[in-house]
C-alpha cells in the first residue's frame, strides 16, 4: 500500500495551481462596435492634425520642412497626410479628381484654413468671388434663386475668413433650398478658371452644426500653381527624352531634371535654319521631332578651268539626333556647313556656357557623356568627308540624301550607341526602354502641339529638291532622276 501523503504511480499527476501559466500572447478580439469606435476615433485625432497643419502659415511650408510634423496622440502628420485626406474626400472635383499629384501636393502648401459660427454666409449669389472653399469639418447649406439678379442688397460683401462675418437671420430671403454639403465639399471653384464668373447660389452654415472649418485658395494663387505644374511637366517630358539617349543613360534622374530645366525649347518651321555655316555656335540640338538636313555649299573648278558652286548634302537628322556638335568641338565654334529644317522641328538647345559649366565637373557620368560625344562627332567628321569628296567627283550627279542612304552610313544610334541601324528605327534599337518610346511619343505629340507627331514620319522618303544654284538643266534632270531611284530603293525596304 502506498503511504499517507503519496500518490500511486498508476493515478496520473496533475499539475498545481500555481503551475498552469496563461497564456496572453494572442489580443482579445474586438467586436465590430469596438471597431467602429477605434476608426472613428481615429479619424477624429486625424482630422484634429490636419486643422493643426493647416493653420501653419503657408509661407513656412518650404521644401525644407515639406515634412511639417506635430505629434498629437501618438501620431505623424505632415502635409503629406492632408493631401492624402483630400484625394479621398475630394477626389469627384476638377482640382484634386483631374489634376497632376504634383499640382495637388502644391494646393495642399498653400491653402488656409479658418472657422464660420453656424448660419454665417459664406457665398453669396450674384457675387464675383476670387476664392474656391473645402469643407473640413462641418456643414453648410446651399440656397439658390431661379432669377440671378435678384441678389442679396440688404449685406456688404461676404468677406468670411476676416469677422465680423455676415450672420444670416431667420426672415432673410436666400431663395429655395438645394442641398447640405458636408467635409469635403468644393465650393466656387468656377471662379478659379474664370474670373468673370459671378456665384450662382448662396451658402450658408447650416444650424445643425455650431461652426463650421474651411479652406480657401485664391485664384492668384491656384494660376500660379497651374503654371509652375505645367513647366514642371514639361521638364520631366523633356528628361524623358534624355532618358532614351545613349550619351545620358548614365545620368541620374535628379541630375536630369537640373539639367533639362536650363535647357531651351525651341520650334524651327520647315526650311528655316537651325544653324548658319560659317557664324559663331552658341547653341547644341537635340531633335525632339521633324527632320533636319545638313549641306555644305562647296566650291571647285571643273576640267575645263570652270568655277562651279555645288551643295552636298551631309547627314539628314531626326528624332534623338544631336545636331550642331561639329562647331562645339572646334576652338572657333564656327562650322562649315548648314543646318536646315526639312520639317517643323522642335528641339531641346544647350548653350555654349551651360555645356562649358556640365563639362568641368568630374562626375562619372559627366565624364562619359563627354566621351560618347566625343565619339559621335569623330564618326559623324569621318561620314561627313566621304559625302564631301562624293559630292566633289561627281559635281553634276547631286545625290540627296535620304533615310535609306543613312541607314548605310554604319553610324552609331544616337539612342543605344550601336551600329548598323538609325535612331528612327525604333524595332531594331537595342535601348532597353525602347518600348517606352511610342507612349512617350503621344505625350510629346499632346505637350508640343501635335510636332511630336511628325517623328513617325522619319521612315518615309523626304521631298528631295533641286538645286538651284547649279543652273544646268540636264543636272537637274540627273538629280531628279537619281531622287526617283532613291526612292523606289526605300519604298522597296519599307
Amino acid at each position: 500500500m502506498a503511504k499517507k501523503g503519496t500518490f500511486s504511480s498508476i493515478l496520473p499527476l496533475l499539475p498545481s495551481k500555481k503551475s498552469i501559466k496563461l497564456s496572453e500572447d494572442k489580443p482579445r478580439r474586438r467586436s465590430s462596435m469596438q471597431e467602429v469606435v477605434a476608426e472613428a476615433a481615429i479619424k477624429k485625432d486625424t482630422l484634429e492634425v490636419i486643422k493643426q497643419v493647416l493653420l501653419s502659415d503657408p509661407s513656412t511650408r518650404t521644401d525644407s520642412n515639406i515634412l511639417f510634423s506635430i505629434c498629437i496622440l501618438g501620431m505623424l502628420a505632415h502635409l503629406h497626410l492632408v493631401f492624402k485626406w483630400m484625394q479621398e474626400n475630394c477626389k469627384n472635383t476638377n482640382i484634386f479628381g483631374s489634376s497632376h499629384e504634383y499640382i495637388g501636393r502644391e494646393i495642399c502648401r498653400q491653402m488656409r484654413l479658418f472657422k464660420l459660427p453656424s448660419r454665417a454666409m459664406l457665398i453669396r449669389q450674384g457675387d464675383t468671388g476670387d476664392r474656391c472653399y473645402i469643407l473640413i469639418d462641418g456643414l453648410v447649406d446651399v440656397y439658390c434663386k431661379e432669377n440671378a439678379n435678384q441678389a442679396i442688397q440688404s449685406m456688404d460683401e461676404p468677406r468670411p475668413d476676416t469677422p465680423p462675418y455676415n450672420v444670416v437671420k431667420a426672415p432673410t430671403d436666400l431663395g429655395e433650398y438645394k442641398a447640405t454639403l458636408g467635409p469635403g465639399a468644393v465650393v466656387g471653384d468656377m471662379v478659379l478658371l474664370n474670373p468673370s464668373a459671378r456665384r450662382n447660389a448662396t451658402v450658408v452654415v447650416s444650424n445643425l452644426t455650431p461652426e463650421c472649418f474651411l479652406i480657401y485658395l485664391g485664384r492668384m494663387d491656384y494660376v500660379r500653381l497651374i503654371r509652375t505644374v505645367s513647366m514642371e511637366n514639361s521638364h520631366y517630358v523633356q528628361a524623358e527624352v534624355l532618358d532614351f539617349m545613349h550619351i545620358f543613360q548614365k545620368w541620374p534622374m535628379a541630375d536630369r531634371m537640373r539639367f533639362v530645366s536650363q535647357m531651351r525649347s525651341a520650334q524651327f518651321r520647315a526650311n528655316e535654319y537651325l544653324y548658319r555655316g560659317g557664324t559663331v555656335a552658341t547653341m547644341l540640338y537635340i531633335i525632339v521631332s521633324g527632320e533636319a538636313m545638313e549641306k555644305q555649299h562647296v566650291n571647285m573648278v571643273t576640267s575645263k578651268l570652270e568655277e562651279i558652286k555645288i551643295n552636298v548634302d551631309l547627314m539628314l537628322l531626326g528624332p534623338g539626333d544631336i545636331a550642331n556638335e561639329h562647331a562645339f568641338f572646334k576652338s572657333s565654334l564656327i562650322g562649315p556647313f548648314d543646318i536646315k529644317a526639312v520639317t517643323d522641328v522642335h528641339v531641346l538647345g544647350i548653350s555654349r556656357r551651360l555645356y562649358d559649366a556640365v563639362i568641368s565637373s568630374t562626375k562619372d557620368f559627366v565624364v562619359d557623356l563627354t566621351t560618347k560625344l566625343s565619339l559621335l562627332a569623330a564618326d559623324r567628321d569621318d561620314y561627313r568627308k566621304e559625302r564631301l569628296e562624293f559630292g566633289s567627283r561627281y559635281p553634276e550627279a547631286h545625290v540627296a540624301m535620304t533615310w535609306h542612304l543613312m541607314r548605310m552610313s554604319n553610324l552609331r544610334c544616337s539612342r543605344c550607341g550601336q551600329r548598323g541601324h538609325l535612331a528612327n528605327q525604333i524595332s531594331r534599337c537595342n535601348h532597353a526602354k525602347k518600348l517606352d518610346w511610342m507612349p512617350l511619343q503621344q505625350r510629346l505629340d499632346k505637350h508640343f502641339g501635335g510636332q511630336a507627331g511628325l517623328g513617325a514620319l522619319a521612315n518615309l522618303p523626304i521631298q528631295l529638291k533641286e538645286s538651284g544654284s547649279s543652273g544646268n538643266r540636264s543636272s537637274g534632270h540627273r538629280s531628279r532622276k537619281y531622287a526617283n531611284l532613291f526612292s523606289l530603293q526605300e519604298i522597296s525596304h519599307l
